[in-house]
């Protein structure tokens, strides 16, 4: 399977977590069901899937993409966590959070000389999500 489609499921898979833990937790704790527990397996298999994908990247590491997604992922990370500081010093509005993140990231591609695609948009917001999601925020 190509690095880069096999790059897009995984992030896909990582947006899909994201997107229950912030939008169905959220909803199921309204409703009195004691998410706790769910979270605590979602993170415990988030970090499966992390350590698994660090086990694999030996074997994928001299396949073409696969700097490109090291480049993302690793940027999106930090793009996030920049966003979120700036957001926490009252520099950057909570909902102006995401956009400047991607900006982050699509800044960083350019200096590495790494043309947008709609791939590596996906690629980009997959690994934006995943980066949210590390932050380990609580679901309200």
């Amino acid at each position: 399977m190509d690095p880069t489609l096999t790059a897009i499921i995984i992030l896909a898979i990582l947006a899909g977590v994201a997107l229950v833990v912030n939008v169905a937790l959220p909803a199921l704790r309204r409703k009195g069901v004691d998410v706790d527990g769910i979270v605590a397996q979602a993170k415990q298999t988030l970090q499966t899937a992390n350590n698994a994908l660090e086990t694999l990247r030996p074997f994928i590491a001299d396949k073409p993409g696969v700097d490109v997604f090291d480049t993302i992922y690793t940027a999106a990370n930090i793009g996030v966590g920049n966003a979120e500081q700036l957001a926490h010093l009252g520099k950057l509005a909570p909902e102006e959070r995401k956009e400047a993140a991607k900006q982050y990231v699509l800044d960083a591609i350019k200096l590495m000389g790494i043309e947008k695609t709609p791939d590596i948009d996906r690629l980009i917001d997959g690994a934006i999500e995943a980066g949210v999601l590390e932050l380990g925020h609580e679901p309200k």
